[in-house]
């Protein structure tokens, strides 16, 4: 019982003693991470793929940056489909992700802040199926509007980590989401 009241005050008092995120108007950052992406169909069919993904933004105050972001697929994902009768094969390949987004920042404490994102995406993908002695290739070319969430710490004056959720893509036949982390180093 005692852990348990004071581990959430020493996880406080831990982000707080971290360096500060420290971002000012007219600051620069670079950055990239490893991401795990959702497609999901109407069908019921999930792929998850990965992804990585650079990051490049300008802070345009003090929480708020404008960034774009360029993209690529590091593994595709497959699943068989089907019923004992009959078996499928589908199988996703990110070929690239690309986008810009402004993002506004809420510090919590003085090295510790989440944020929301919200701008245009693209997106190329490779759709692939096999039934029986048939196979199908389909490339997914779209861009829409996207959304997100995430929080960033601060790991050192300049170096900052970070863990978001994007929803990248919100199409009628389809959903792309992505769970993304990395690191950003502020110049």
């Amino acid at each position: 019982m005692h852990i348990t009241k004071t581990l959430p005050l020493a996880l406080v008092l831990a982000a707080s003693a971290t360096p500060a995120l420290g971002a000012s108007a007219g600051d620069i950052y670079v950055g990239g991470g490893l991401g795990r992406v959702s497609y999901e169909t109407d069908a019921d069919l999930t792929l998850n793929p990965t992804a990585i993904v650079g990051r490049l933004g300008y802070h345009v105050t003090e929480h708020i940056a404008i960034e774009g972001r360029l993209g690529f697929g590091l593994t595709s994902d497959d699943t068989d489909i089907g019923s004992n009768n009959m078996t499928s094969n589908a199988e996703i390949d990110l070929k690239q992700l690309a986008g810009a987004y402004a993002i506004g920042h809420l510090p919590i404490t003085r090295g510790l802040s989440v944020y929301g994102l919200a701008g245009f995406t693209y997106a190329r993908a490779e759709l692939t199926g096999r039934a029986g002695g048939l196979s199908v290739s389909d490339t997914l070319d779209d861009s829409g509007l996207s959304y997100g969430v995430g929080t960033q710490a601060a790991l050192t004056e300049r170096i900052s980590g970070y863990v978001e959720w994007a929803s990248y893509l919100d199409q009628d036949a389809y959903t792309a989401t992505a769970i993304t982390a990395g690191a950003i180093y502020g110049f």
